[in-house]
């Protein structure tokens, strides 16, 4: 019965990967790359913030409020823009060959919780 239950799962976030991967296409992309890309933002009070903003290769600052997003200004100076790009984490997502196993470990885990009640 568990065994069942984790192919059917298996499947079903096997088909997800296929679609989402193969089929979606995402409105705000050029060539897979986002137009778009919120590379830092700072919350400075109730529905306030300030968002540093990549808009097609355009670095700009933006004040954003409950009511307007206000353009503060640009960053064209190469250096800083090479300084942050160093300080900014690269985040990866993991490959399907590794969360299938640990997918399948919890799953298992779960299995032996259920036997041991």
């Amino acid at each position: 019965m568990l065994a069942a239950l984790a192919i059917v799962l298996a499947m079903m976030i096997g088909m997800a990967y296929v679609l989402k991967k193969y089929f979606y296409r995402s409105p705000g992309t050029i060539n897979g790359n986002p137009m778009i890309d919120i590379l830092s933002n700072h919350y400075l009070g109730p529905k306030s913030s300030i968002l540093l903003v990549n808009v097609l290769g355009q670095v700009m600052l933006l004040g954003v409020s409950a009511n307007q997003i206000s353009p503060l200004g640009t960053i064209s100076d190469p250096k800083a823009l090479e300084n942050f790009k160093n300080l900014r984490p690269q985040h990866k997502a993991l490959p399907i060959s590794e969360s299938l196993p640990r997918c399948k470990s919890l799953l298992r885990n779960i299995g032996q919780l259920r036997r041991g009640k």
